[in-house]
C-alpha cells in the first residue's frame, strides 16, 4: 500500500530510500590495491592501468608469500668471500709441513755432506815391507801407522835405537840398513814394549856374472 491514510506518509518513497542506504557502491573484484571503485573521480584516476611495479627492498612477508628468497647481499660480494676462503684453504694445504720429507717431484732439500771421521788408530801396524819379504837392496824403508804424534822406536840389539814421529794421519817411516841374509826388525811405540811388532826381511844381493 503506497500511501498510509492514518500517518499521511508515502510508504513507496520510504522503501526506495532504505534500499539506497542498504546498497552502497560495491567494490569490483578486479579493483587493484583495495581502492573503492566509483567512490570518487580522484580515486579512479590514481589507480594505474598496468601491473603495479614491485617496491625495493621487498618486505619479508611479500617474499615469503611469493615463494622466493631475495638476497639482501649482492652476489658479487658473496662470490668474493668464497674465493678468498678457497685461496686461504689452498695455501694451508700446500704449505710444507715441518719435518716432512719431500717426495718425488717435490722441492729437494739441499744435501749436506756428512764427514765421517776415521776410526782412531790403536797400537802399531807395519804396512811395508811385508813379513818374510826378500829384497835386493842393502836398505829398506819401513812404513807403518800408529796414533798421531807419538814417537816410534826401532829396537836395535847392541846399538843405538832409531826414532821417528807419526804425523797427523798416523803414518811414520824409518830407513833401516840390512845385513846379508835374514834380518829381524822390531818396532814399538816409545818405550812401551807391549806394542812391539817384528817382521823378517831377507837381503839377497844381486849376483854379477
Amino acid at each position: 500500500m503506497p500511501f498510509c491514510p492514518k500517518c499521511g506518509l508515502n510508504v513507496a518513497e520510504l522503501d526506495e530510500g532504505a534500499a539506497a542506504v542498504a546498497e552502497p557502491d560495491r567494490i569490483p573484484a578486479d579493483a587493484p590495491g583495495g581502492i573503492l571503485a566509483g567512490t570518487s573521480d580522484e580515486a579512479s584516476d590514481a589507480v594505474p592501468d598496468g601491473p603495479v611495479p614491485p617496491t625495493w627492498p621487498p618486505s619479508p612477508t611479500s617474499s615469503l608469500a611469493s615463494g622466493r628468497r631475495d638476497w639482501p647481499i649482492p652476489p658479487v660480494v658473496i662470490a668474493a668471500v668464497f674465493l678468498m676462503i678457497g685461496l686461504i684453504a689452498f695455501g694451508l694445504l700446500t704449505r710444507p709441513q715441518p719435518g716432512a720429507v719431500p717426495g718425488p717431484g717435490g722441492p729437494s732439500a739441499p744435501s749436506a755432506s756428512v764427514v765421517v771421521p776415521p776410526p782412531p788408530i790403536v797400537g802399531l801396524t807395519i804396512l811395508s815391507p811385508s813379513d818374510g819379504q826378500a829384497v835386493a837392496a842393502p836398505e829398506v824403508t819401513v812404513i807403518g801407522i800408529a796414533p798421531p804424534g807419538l814417537s816410534i822406536t826401532q829396537d836395535i840389539s847392541f846399538g843405538l835405537d832409531q826414532h821417528a814421529t807419526s804425523d797427523g794421519t798416523g803414518h811414520w817411516a824409518i830407513k833401516v840398513g840390512l845385513n846379508e841374509g835374514d834380518n829381524k826388525l822390531t818396532f814399538r811405540i816409545g818405550d812401551d814394549r807391549s806394542t812391539e811388532m817384528s817382521i823378517r826381511v831377507t837381503y839377497t844381493p844381486a849376483r854379477t856374472p
